[in-house]
Parts: structure tokens; sequence; C-alpha cells
């Protein structure tokens, strides 16, 4: 990812508000030098993507709208790179739910990590993960009552079926989901019953303001997790600004 890309990123994850400090300290854990990212921050600031609200303070301009990229922690890279390791050929990719938080009016308590992985590969990469120490407890595939009694705050990840045709995208080798997978998922999954009802309207509302959210995408995926008309639903409640143009 540009640099460019990771101050407008970062600058999103702050609501569209941070101090020049932060980013840097930011962006050095990522190996980006000081000089580089005060020379793509002035470059943001004179285009008037950002603007800068005081000294050493800055924000998104107003009706400024980012393509959202996924952003893998340490642990998920890792365990990415490990399952890749040993399954070479098999689709699926590691994500964290409360990547969703962002985009909601109620924070919940959230720890788990989920291994979306194709149907037919499932249970040995859960056995695989089971095998190796860091990961443990593991669910397969929980009933929304094994849902209900083991996903609490602590730390837990979760092996569940990869929807075929799923958007997925690659950043920096790792695969991760798109925002569009992101919003159908947390629509019906039992593990995301926490982004359900009203929230699912406030999550998939602010998701559109601040993200360019292709339709069409968002829409196929659906169909495929028998969810086209709940999103169609959501969507004709968000305003024609939010509501972005169908994108490939």
């Amino acid at each position: 990812m540009r640099i460019a890309e990771r101050i407008l990123e970062y600058a999103s994850r702050r609501a569209g508000s941070f101090h020049r400090r932060e980013l840097m300290s930011d962006l050095a854990a990522a190996d980006v030098s000081v000089a580089s990212a005060q020379m793509q921050l002035n470059r943001l600031v004179a285009s008037g993507r950002l603007s800068r609200t005081s000294y050493g303070t800055y924000e998104l301009s107003a009706n400024i709208k980012m393509d959202y990229h996924y952003q893998s922690t340490d642990e998920e890279i890792a365990l990415s790179r490990l399952i890749r390791g040993k399954f070479p050929f098999v689709d699926f990719c590691v994500w964290k739910p409360s990547a969703l938080v962002p985009f909601m009016q109620h924070i919940p308590a959230l720890s788990m990590v989920l291994v979306d992985v194709e149907r037919v590969a499932m249970e040995s990469v859960f056995h695989f993960m089971q095998s190796q120490q860091h990961y443990r407890p593991v669910l397969l595939n929980p009933s929304p009552q094994e849902c209900d009694r083991y996903i609490t705050t602590e730390r837990i990840f979760i092996v569940r079926p990869l929807i075929s045709e799923s958007p997925l995208e690659d950043i920096d080798g790792v695969r991760v989901p798109t925002l569009e997978k992101m919003l159908v998922d947390a629509a019906g999954d039992k593990e995301l019953a926490f982004a359900q009802g009203a929230e699912l309207y406030t999550i998939c509302s602010n998701a559109h303001a601040a993200h360019h959210v292709s339709t069409r995408r968002l829409l196929r995926y659906a169909s495929r997790r028998n969810r086209k008309q709940l999103m169609l639903k959501i969507l004709k409640t968000i305003t024609p600004r939010q509501h972005d143009t169908p994108r490939q």
C-alpha cells in the first residue's frame, strides 16, 4: 500500500481527525520514513484530500470517500502465512469482526479471529490450528447455541466455511475480505449477531458514508448468501450521497 493510501486509511480509522505525531508513530511501525510521510502529508493537504485544522492536527476533507482496505494485525499475518504454508492451494481469509467497530454505534467487547476457508479443507485447517499451541481455543463452524455459549471477551479462533466467489483481495500478500463481504456477513452470520438488527443499518450507513462500496459486488455476494432483499432494503435507507454507484 502506498504511503498516501496509508495516511488516508489512518485518518479514516481515527474518524477523520488525527495528530501528526500519532500518524508518524503509526507509519514508523510500517517502516515509513518521517521525510517520506511528511512529503505525502503535504501533498494530500495541497490536493484538498486532507485539511490542516490546527498546528499538527489534520482531518479528512468533507465528502472525501476512500477505498476500504482491511488492515491485518501481525498475528493475523502470521496465521495466514502458517495456513498458506501448510495448505498452498486452499482459498481462505483471516479477519477480525472488530474491524466493523468503527462503523458501529454500540461498541461490543470483541476478541475473536475468523478463519474463512473452503469447506473441503475446513476440518483439516481446524485440526492443524489445534495442533499449534498459539491458536487455542479453536471452534469449528459453531452452531448458534455454541456461539452463545463460547464466544465471550476471551480470545477465540473460529474456522468457518468460505462461501464460493466471496469478494476477497490480497493486501501485502495476505488474503483478506473486502468491505462488501464484511457487510453481507454482518447481515446474518451467527458469529456476528452483535452487528445485526438496528446496528446493521448503522454499520452500512457509516461504511457507505466513509468508503466506496461496490453495489454490484455487494449484491452479487448477498445473492449467494440469500441476503439480497435485506441488503436492498438497507440500501434504500442510505441517502444518494452515501450510496455509491455500482463498481467492479
